[in-house]
């Protein structure tokens, strides 16, 4: 990461930051008093200032820095505490350059002049500030950057998450690192709260990598649960009241044409310890409920997708290692394909445009055809769609928009 600045003249001893604002608008705004500055330049996080800092190593006549633009995240605040002899809380550089290097500048704040937009408060600061002549006020300091992965928690709290699979294992392997990367830290717990897992077993006899039917009978399901449920759909198939609930968890169950399609809620789970077991209980309620709507009914329903949602999910801060060595022994499942239920993309050349056709699952039928004439284009129109189950799919059609926009001769998949 680079701290992003243009150098406007050598000789100037003034550096203008504009956070999140345009440097070619502020340039503008500024009309010819902008010769007078030395280097102008964004600056959007913390971890940015210590990029700042090496390019005020290396400029060492530069002596007063201004501030002046929209701060949408706070940094602004960061830079002047900073400045004011409060410690960073991300530095990547030795802290005795950092503090020679600070002590040697002054830090103007107009923040508030650009919210009133008071360009005058700004052009009278570096007019009243300019000192040509690169006159050194400091040793020049070529900065030595020491950044390590960061190994904990995430940084807040983050609510809500999805993941489809297929295949149990798969869930189990995905929702594992899901709570490790994304997860907060929270007393002797990592926490992700409210992900939810789609497991479609639509056209199979059941969603289990490594479980025959026989198996799955020794998952006994509560006889209220079922009896709850079944009752509501015995009287009306399309109800939208089968539920039962268990104190800490709520089941509800919904027909969709010839499927029973089953939500859990879950106060917690121990993602690592105990997904595996919850899925194939509420798995074998499921079979049971359809089960016995087909011997009374006469009817032909199968399961179709269960969608399970904890509150918190969580993996205990002891099995943290433990858990980390479970991804990493499992990667070649996370590469496993998995078939996007929103259908399909045929990529296409058409004389100078791109074609994109979108085909619907099983039947293939023509859903939506698309024709783009840049990368641009094609871009815009996906990029905040609904078309994409799984974040795998958009990163290929991406991956393929790209290729037939370089390849006169393109071929969907032929590398």
């Amino acid at each position: 990461m680079k701290f992003n600045y243009e150098v406007i003249n050598e000789d100037s001893n003034i550096a203008l930051v504009t956070l999140w604002s345009s440097i070619n608008q502020i340039k503008g705004m500024l009309g010819s008093s902008a010769r007078l500055v030395g280097i102008i330049g964004n600056l959007y996080t913390s971890v940015g200032i210590n990029y700042m800092i090496s390019t005020l190593g290396k400029m060492n006549w530069i002596d007063t820095l201004v501030v002046y633009g929209i701060d949408y995240n706070g940094v602004g605040d960061i830079l002047i505490q900073f400045f004011k002899n409060e410690r960073l809380n991300i530095i990547l550089i030795d802290r005795d350059i950092v503090d020679k290097i600070k002590s040697t500048v002054r830090i103007i704040d107009l923040r508030e002049a650009f919210k009133s937009r008071d360009i005058n408060a700004l052009v009278r600061a570096i007019h009243e500030n300019y000192r040509p002549g690169r006159r050194p006020v400091r040793p020049l300091i070529n900065v030595e950057f020491n950044e390590h992965e960061y190994g904990g928690g995430w940084v807040i709290p983050l609510v809500g998450g999805f993941i489809y699979e297929k295949d149990t294992y798969r869930s189990w392997v995905k929702l594992v690192d899901l709570v490790l990367n994304y997860g907060f830290d929270k007393g002797d717990y990592r926490e992700f709260i409210t992900p939810l897992v789609v497991i479609d077993s639509t056209g199979k006899p059941h969603p289990f990598r490594r479980l025959s039917e026989t198996g799955l009978k020794g998952f006994e399901p509560l006889a209220e649960a079922i009896n709850a449920i079944i009752n509501e759909l015995r009287v009306n198939p399309h109800s939208t009241s089968a539920v039962y609930y268990g104190g800490d968890y709520l089941i509800q169950g919904i027909i969709s044409g010839d499927y029973y399609n089953q939500l859990v809620y879950l106060r917690s789970i121990d993602v690592l310890n105990d997904w595996c077991r919850q899925l194939y209980r509420w798995w074998s309620l499921a079979k049971r409920v359809v089960e016995t709507l087909n011997r009374e009914f006469n009817a032909w329903y199968s399961v179709g997708s269960m969608a399970v949602m904890p509150l918190s999910a969580r993996i205990y801060t002891k099995d943290l290692g433990r858990a980390e060595e479970f991804v990493r022994r499992n990667a070649n499942v996370l590469s496993e394909f998995v078939e996007d239920p929103r259908g399909n993309f045929l990529v296409m050349r058409e004389g100078d445009s791109v074609i994109v056709e979108h085909r619907l699952p099983i039947t293939n039928e023509l859903h939506r055809r698309f024709s783009f004439h840049s990368l641009e284009e094609a871009y815009n129109t996906f990029k905040n769609s609904n078309h994409f189950t799984i974040y795998s799919h958009a990163m290929y059609l991406g991956k393929e928009l790209a290729r037939v926009f370089l390849l006169r001769d393109y071929e969907q998949d032929k590398l």
